[in-house]
């Protein structure tokens, strides 16, 4: 079973990503990459939020995505994770607008799904 938490910090640059994955088994456990992508990050504005509140359901969809235009290298991979071990896979939101986002991370692995949220006010 794997834990994640995001970390965000807005810097000179953006706002600075960090979604750690920490392994929370009493086992090895084996990330399997389609490509040199690990990690996604999305941010939703806030306001877009649908009547259970969450803006990922929004009609509106995400207002920025890491992934979004770039290119990866189309190469399987794998990170083994001892049990306790946590990684961590960063990106940066260059210059985002005014406002109230929704942050979210996902690991980017085949057979493991991990998944941390934030909230950011960008002034």
């Amino acid at each position: 079973m794997l834990d994640a938490a995001l970390a965000t910090d807005e810097g000179d640059e953006g706002v600075d990503l960090a979604l750690t994955v920490t392994n929370e088994d009493d086992d090895p456990l084996t990330l399997r990459f389609r490509t040199g992508q690990r990690a996604d990050f999305a941010a939703f504005e806030s306001a877009a939020a649908d009547a259970a509140g969450d803006p990922r359901r929004s009609t509106a969809g995400p207002v920025w995505r890491h992934g979004e235009g770039r290119m990866f290298t189309q190469a399987l991979g794998t990170e083994t994770l001892a049990p306790g071990e946590s990684a961590t896979y960063e990106g940066t939101w260059p210059t985002p607008p005014p406002g109230v986002y929704l942050i979210v991370g996902t690991l980017t692995a085949e057979e493991h799904d991990a998944e941390a949220t934030a909230t950011v006010a960008i002034g």
